[in-house]
Formats: structure tokens, C-alpha cells, sequence
């Protein structure tokens, strides 16, 4: 098979995606991360309440946006039933203790249809987790990485239909693969070649003063989003589960809230008029998520609605069962099955 909606593309909105895939979502559990007004999250889950899901799940780490984005979905779709769950994802216990509460909503008897890993931040100075991990990879890779893994079990069980689970990624994996030797950017590490970030990069993205590049960690990131995806589809694609990272494209949202004009000029130097609304930015989640022509796909990275290819070190093999080994360790917890398959 292939994708269902070869006419969708750069323009699409997520309203008009969901519509299409409205027999996909309907009677559906879905879970998305990252809520939050005027956000992908919130345009997101609007474009999966208008087709009646059966529990729509919003996870963030402020309760209060939740409730906002709950209240602008009930004034447009009443009867859609909403959970809301407090999900801090640079907290490992927070992490845990989020998937126990989805799976105390959801029940025994019921398991997540669809998971969307939606939440990020993208940040100008270095901040370390309790853990000790640098707080982008921490909160945009290792606790979406510990909150799957949690949900997985259930999923795994229930022989309705197809499960996925999202990882929202970025054009940015382009910058930095995922510096294995050196997560944290210690300063003056020199990392090897296939760790170092790509040549040419704009000016303004990297100082090369030794001191914290956040483009390279938000970068590396991005790529392990990838990569997840990646060593989900190794493990569980012949059990029915399918993974995609997706890149929503450029669209300035509240992710950016922490940069100076200067910063943000840089981040998005060469843009121009490409930019996208948050509905347009939330369509190619909705194709990820739920269209079917997507089962067979040998791709894992879809952006502006299409199944593209990644930057070589986001869909190396080896690099997510390395990614996947060390997030482990760093959770604290081993998920892997005792054999890995290959699609």
C-alpha cells in the first residue's frame, strides 16, 4: 500500500486530514503529549475530536493548559470525552507516574490505539535533569522513550486494529546526530567524526567556543526521535505496531518562547514565506497517526504529508540499538524484547 492522500502536502490542514481518516479515528483511544493553547498539540487534538474518538487523552506538564485546550475542544465537539494528565517528561517519576494514570483511565480492558510523543522544547542555555541529562535530550527523546515503553505492554495485547505511536521530530535532526560519547556537551569534548554536527551549518548555529551549542543538542534531540521510530518498528512492526517521526515544518509556536530575537532569526535564517499555521503543522501528525495506507511502509520519517528520508544517521540501524541500549540505561529500566525483528 501506499499513502492513502497523495494530494495532501505542504498546505494541508489537520482539520481537513482527520476528515479524511475520520473511519480511522473514530472509536479510537488516543494519547498526545504537549497540550498546550496555540500549540501543535492543541491544534492536533482539535483535528482528532471532530472525528468522535472514543477517549481522547491530553498529557501535559502544566495542568491549567490542559483544561484551556479541553474547553476549546468541548465548545466545538461537547460530547467528545477528554482525560486530562499532568506529564512533566524531564522527570522520570513524573514520567512513570503519568502512564500509570493513563492506564488507570483507560482500564483493563481497553489499551491505547494511538500515541502521539508531541512534546519538546528547544532551548538557549544548558540546564541538566536530577538525573544529569542534558534537559533537551531529556525531555524531548529519553521521557517520551520511558512513557512509550510504560504504555507498550497494553498496546501490544489488544487485537483491535492498528496501533502507532508519533514521535514529532524536525528538519533539525539535520544538525548533530546523537553525540553517544557525549550527550551532556561536556565543554571542550572532542567527539569523534561520525558525532560531530553537519558541515556548512548557518552562521549563528554554532560558536565553536567550547562552550554549550543548543542548536547541536536540540538537534541531536530531533535525531533521536528518529531513531526511535526506527528501533520501535524493529521490535514490534511484525506485532502490528508502526512508528513514524514526523517534522510538522516551520511554524513559530510557544517552543521558541525561551529565544532572543537574535537567536530566533538565526534558528529560521533562509525560511522566507515557508512557514505553515498550527493546523497546517498538525496535518502531517493526523496522516501518521491513522492513515492505513501507511501499514507496509518501509519509511519511518514523514514531513509536509509524505514519507521522505531522513538524514543518514536518523535511520542508521545500528545507531537506534545503540540509542535504544543507552536510553535504557539512563531510565533505569530494560524494555527490549529478547530478539529484535527487521522489517
Amino acid at each position: 500500500m501506499a499513502i492513502s492522500h497523495p494530494e495532501f502536502r505542504h498546505g494541508t490542514g489537520a482539520l481537513e486530514a482527520a476528515k479524511a481518516f475520520g473511519g480511522e479515528i473514530r472509536g479510537k483511544i488516543v494519547v498526545i503529549t504537549g497540550i498546550s493553547p496555540q500549540s501543535i498539540g492543541a491544534a492536533l487534538a482539535l483535528a482528532v475530536a471532530s472525528q468522535t474518538p472514543k477517549l481522547l487523552i491530553l498529557a501535559s506538564r502544566t495542568l491549567s493548559n490542559i483544561q484551556k485546550v479541553a474547553k476549546e475542544i468541548h465548545a466545538l465537539y461537547p460530547t467528545v470525552r477528554i482525560e486530562e494528565v499532568v506529564l512533566d517528561l524531564s522527570n522520570l517519576k513524573s514520567v512513570r507516574q503519568a502512564a500509570e494514570n493513563v492506564k488507570q483511565i483507560i482500564g483493563l480492558d481497553a489499551a491505547v490505539d494511538i500515541l502521539f510523543n508531541n512534546a519538546g522544547i528547544n532551548i538557549s542555555t544548558k540546564h541538566l535533569t536530577a538525573e544529569g541529562v542534558e534537559l533537551q535530550f531529556a525531555t524531548n527523546h529519553l521521557g517520551p522513550f520511558l512513557f512509550t515503553n510504560l504504555l507498550l505492554p497494553s498496546m501490544l495485547q489488544a487485537k483491535n486494529g492498528r496501533k502507532r505511536v508519533v514521535n514529532t521530530a524536525s528538519e533539525a535532526h539535520v544538525i548533530s546526530p546523537v553525540r553517544f560519547s557525549d550527550i551532556n556537551q561536556h565543554r571542550g569534548k572532542n567527539v569523534s567524526k561520525d558525532e560531530q554536527p553537519r558541515r556548512g551549518l548557518p552562521e549563528g548555529i554554532l560558536r565553536n567556543d567550547g562552550s554549550y551549542e543548543s542548536g547541536i543538542a536540540y538537534g541531536q534531540s530531533k535525531t533521536a526521535n528518529v531513531l526511535f521510530s526506527v528501533g520501535l518498528n524493529a521490535r514490534y512492526a511484525s506485532q502490528g505496531l508502526r512508528s513514524f517521526a514526523v517534522s510538522p515544518g516551520n511554524i513559530m509556536t510557544n517552543l521558541a518562547r525561551e529565544f532572543d530575537e537574535a537567536a530566533v532569526k538565526r534558528l529560521f535564517a533562509g525560511i522566507g514565506d515557508n512557514w505553515k499555521t498550527l493546523d497546517q503543522g498538525a496535518s502531517t501528525l493526523v496522516v501518521a497517526g491513522f492513515d492505513p495506507g501507511l501499514d507496509d511502509e518501509a519509511g519511518v520519517y514523514v514531513e509536509d504529508c509524505k514519507v521522505k528520508r531522513p538524514a543518514k544517521w536518523a535511520s542508521d540501524g545500528a545507531k537506534a540499538e545503540r540509542l535504544w541500549e543507552l536510553s535504557e540505561d539512563l531510565v533505569s529500566e530494560k524494555f527490549s524484547p529478547t530478539k529484535v525483528s527487521r522489517l
